[in-house]
C-alpha cells in the first residue's frame, strides 16, 4: 500500500518527519518498507497484512497516525447540494445475486465536463504511480486510495436502458474489460450488466464499451460490497487483477460504500460540474449483527505481563475508535468498529492494546508461567505410528481436502451415500469434500511416476467426510492409507507390525470384500474383534490401465481412531528366554471359504502349554490339491520356560492340534 506523505496530513495533523513517521508505523505493526522523494513528496510504501484490509486507504493509515501522536482524524465532508429530479426517474437497479453482492448503492451526476483532473489531484495520483485519465475516472481513483473502497463510474447514456442488473454470467458471453482483455464469461462469473450485455466484471473491472470518455455528459456512479471470495475467484479465472480486486478480495468496510459515493459525488461537482440527481439507490441486504467484546482487566495485564490501568486501557481503544458500551470494576464492554473486522474476541482486543503500548514497553522478563502439557494418547500413537512407516521407507504426503468428482466413479469403503458437495468452492471442477484418501493417493503415485519415479511408498493420515443423513454435520473419520509397491502380502504385514508397535493383541480378521477398486482375489475388508477396521487389497485391472501404472500398487485404508482407541502406550518387558525352542512346520488343506484367521483362532483357542508364536509363511492353489481347496503353511513355535523341552512333548501338542483343527474346520494335514 502506497501512501503520500502530504496527502496523509489532510486527515491528521501531525509533525513527524518521513522517517519519524516510518518508524511510528512500523512499531504498531504497519511496516514501511521503503520511502522516497517524489517531487516535493514522499512514497511511503506501506506492507499491510492481510487480516488489516481497513489500512488499505490513507484514511486507514491516517486512523493509526492519530493514535500514534494523540491526535484527531479529520474526515471530509460529504454533504452536496441535489437537484429535485429524482435519481429513480432516471434509472433503477435489479440485484439478482443478493449472497455475492449484498450493497449497492448509484448516484446519478448529470452535466458534467469531462477534461483533465487539477493539477494537485494528478500529483497525488502520481505519487502513488497512477496514470491519470480524466477528472471523473481520477476522482473514482482518488476516493479509492482515500477510503479503500473501490467505485466506478458509467457512461450513463451508454447503458441499454439506462438500468443497471446484477447477475450471473450466461456461458459465453463477452465483454471487452478498460485494459483491453477481451473476456469470455462461465456462468460462475458475477457481472454488472445494463438490460442486454455485460458493462462490468463486479469487483474487479469495467467493460470499454461503457467507459467514460471526453464526450461522456450523465455518469452513473456505482459503489458497492462484493462477496470476497467470489471477487477472488473471477478474478483468477479470468487472470485480471486490478486494485479494486485487490481491496475487494481482503473484505472492504460495508458501512464506507456510501460514504465513498457521497465522497466521489460531491468531487464531481466540484471538479467536474454538473448537477446530482436527488436521492440515491442503495439495495442494502447486510444484517450485521454488532457482538460486543468484553475485555478482562487482570487478564489483560496477566497475559502482557505489565501493570495498566483500566482508564489507560479504555483510552488506548477509543483512540482506535473503538466504543465502550459499558464498564464494571473489572471489565469493559467494548463494540468493535465496522471497519475492524479482524476484531472479534478478547485477545483480540489486547493485541490491539498491547500493539499501541508499545511492544518495547512489555519487559522481556516476566513472571507468566509456561506449564508443559503431556502429549496426549492422539498424539503419542501418530509418533509412534508415524515411526514405524518412516522406518519402512514411507514417505508421508498431505493431498488437498476438496476433490473432484472421479471419487463418485467407485463404490464408497466406509458409506454408500453421496458426496458433500460445498456451495462456493474455490475451484469450479473442485467442490466436493472426499470420502476416501485412496483417489488422492492414485494422483500422487501418477505424478510421480510422471516425473521419473516408479516406485512408490507413502502413507496419508488425515479426515475423510461422510455424509449424515437428516441434514447433520458430516462424519469427520480420522483414516491412514497406506500405498506400496511389494504385494498385498507385505502390505498386511505392514499393518501387523503396527499392531504390534501399538500393542493391540486383538486377532485381525480378513473378510471377502465387493469392491471395484481392488482385485477381488486379493483383497479383504479387516476387522479388529467385532469392529471394522479398514480395508486392502490390490488395485483392480481398470485403475491400473486408467491411470496408467507401470506396477501393481497395493493400497489400504484403515480407521485409526480404532487404532487410537485400542492401543496400549505402555511398555512392556519380558525376560530373555533361557532355553531353545522347537519349531514345527505344518501344511493343512482347507475348503477355500476357511480362513486363516479361523484357523489361528481356533489353535488359540486350545491354550497349548509351551506354544510361543505362530507364523503363517505360505498358502498355495493348484492341481496338486483339487479344486476348491488350498493349501496353508504355518510354524508352530513351542518353548518351556524353566528347562529344555522334549520331542516327545511337542508331538502331543501337535496331534492334539490337527485333530482339534479336523474337527472344527475339516481341515487334514497335507502329506
Amino acid at each position: 500500500m502506497k501512501i503520500s506523505y502530504h496527502w496523509l496530513k489532510d486527515y491528521c495533523n501531525h509533525t513527524l518527519s518521513v522517517d519519524e513517521l516510518s518508524e511510528g508505523l512500523t512499531n504498531a505493526g504497519l511496516v514501511v518498507d521503503t520511502s522516497a522523494p517524489v517531487g516535493d513528496d514522499f512514497c511511503l510504501d506501506v506492507e499491510v497484512t492481510s487480516n488489516r484490509p481497513d489500512c488499505l486507504g490513507i484514511m486507514g493509515i491516517a486512523r493509526e497516525v492519530a493514535v500514534l501522536v494523540r491526535g484527531k482524524l479529520l474526515i471530509p465532508d460529504v454533504g452536496y447540494p441535489a437537484i429535485a429530479e429524482n435519481i429513480e426517474s432516471e434509472t433503477s437497479v435489479e440485484n439478482e445475486e443478493k449472497e455475492l453482492c449484498s450493497r449497492y448503492t448509484a448516484r446519478i451526476i448529470k452535466g458534467v465536463t469531462i477534461g483533465p483532473s487539477p493539477e494537485w489531484l494528478q500529483k497525488r495520483l502520481q505519487v502513488l504511480g497512477l496514470r491519470p485519465v480524466n477528472n471523473v475516472v481520477d476522482i473514482t481513483n482518488y476516493v479509492l486510495m482515500e477510503s479503500g473502497q473501490p467505485l466506478h463510474a458509467f457512461d450513463l447514456d451508454k447503458l441499454e436502458g439506462k438500468r443497471i442488473v446484477i447477475r450471473q454470467a450466461s456461458h459465453g458471453e463477452t465483454l471487452e474489460a478498460i485494459d483491453g482483455t477481451k473476456c469470455t464469461f462461465t456462468s460462475d462469473v458475477l457481472i454488472i450488466a445494463d438490460s442486454k450485455k455485460p458493462v462490468a466484471i463486479a469487483g474487479i473491472m469495467g467493460g470499454k464499451g461503457t467507459e467514460v470518455t471526453e464526450t461522456t455528459k450523465n455518469i452513473f456512479l456505482e459503489s458497492a460490497f462484493f462477496e470476497p471470495r467470489n471477487v477472488r475467484r473471477s478474478s483468477r479465472i479470468l487472470g485480471i487483477k486490478s486494485d479494486s480486486s485487490f481491496r475487494f478480495e481482503r473484505h472492504v468496510d460495508p458501512e464506507c460504500v456510501d460514504w465513498a459515493s457521497r465522497r466521489a459525488a460531491k468531487m464531481i461537482l466540484e471538479i467536474a460540474g454538473g448537477q446530482i440527481l436527488e436521492g440515491v439507490i442503495d439495495l442494502n441486504c447486510i444484517r450485521r449483527k454488532k457482538t460486543p467484546v468484553t475485555l478482562r482487566t487482570a487478564k489483560l495485564n496477566r497475559l502482557l505481563g505489565i501493570h495498566l490501568e483500566k482508564s489507560e486501557q479504555r483510552e488506548i481503544l477509543e483512540r482506535l475508535c473503538f466504543t465502550i458500551i459499558s464498564e464494571k470494576e473489572d471489565s469493559l464492554e467494548v463494540s468493535v468498529p465496522s471497519f475492524r473486522s479482524d476484531v472479534y474476541r478478547e485477545i483480540d482486543l489486547i493485541e490491539e492494546i498491547a500493539r499501541i503500548h508499545g511492544f518495547e514497553g512489555i519487559p522481556a522478563t516476566s513472571s507468566i508461567g509456561v506449564k508443559l502439557n503431556p502429549d496426549n494418547k492422539l498424539d503419542r500413537v501418530v509418533e509412534r505410528v508415524k515411526g514405524v512407516l518412516s522406518g519402512m521407507g514411507y514417505d508421508e504426503v498431505v493431498t488437498d481436502s476438496i476433490v473432484d468428482n472421479m471419487q463418485d466413479r467407485h463404490t464408497g469403503l466406509w458409506s454408500d451415500s453421496r458426496s458433500i458437495r460445498i456451495i462456493n468452492p474455490i475451484r469450479h471442477d473442485e467442490d466436493l469434500l472426499r470420502k476416501s484418501i485412496i483417489p488422492n493417493l492414485l494422483k500422487v503415485k501418477k505424478h510421480n511416476q510422471n516425473h521419473g519415479t516408479e516406485i512408490t511408498r507413502m502413507y496419508e493420515l488425515s479426515k475423510i467426510y461422510l455424509r449424515k443423513d437428516n441434514g447433520e454435520l458430516p462424519d469427520e473419520k480420522e483414516c491412514l492409507c497406506i500405498l506400496g509397491e511389494e504385494g498385498y502380502f507385505p502390505l498386511k504385514g505392514m499393518i501387523e507390525t503396527i499392531l504390534h508397535r501399538l500393542n493391540i493383541n486383538h486377532v485381525l480378521d480378513s473378510l471377502p470384500v465387493q469392491s471395484d477398486l481392488f482385485n477381488p482375489e486379493k483383497s479383504a475388508q479387516l476387522k479388529l474383534g467385532e469392529k471394522i477396521f479398514g480395508y486392502i487389497g490390490e488395485l483392480n485391472r481398470e485403475i491400473i490401465h486408467h491411470y496408467d501404472f507401470r506396477s501393481t500398487p497395493c493400497i489400504t485404508e484403515l480407521d485409526f481412531e480404532l487404532l487410537v482407541n485400542m492401543a496400549t502406550l505402555e511398555n512392556s518387558y519380558h525376560k530373555a528366554p533361557s532355553f531353545p525352542t522347537i519349531a514345527r512346520d505344518l501344511a493343512v488343506i482347507a475348503d477355500e471359504v476357511i480362513t486363516w484367521a479361523e484357523i489361528k483362532g481356533c489353535i488359540l483357542s486350545l491354550k497349548m502349554d509351551y506354544l510361543e508364536g505362530i507364523e503363517f509363511f505360505d498358502m498355495y492353489r493348484g492341481k496338486q490339491i483339487g479344486p476348491g481347496k488350498k493349501s496353508i503353511a504355518f510354524r508352530l513355535i513351542f518353548r518351556a520356560d524353566n528347562r529344555t523341552l522334549r520331542n516327545e512333548e511337542v508331538d502331543v501338542c501337535q496331534e492334539k492340534l490337527l485333530k482339534t483343527l479336523e474337527n472344527s474346520l475339516n481341515l487334514r494335514l497335507r502329506s
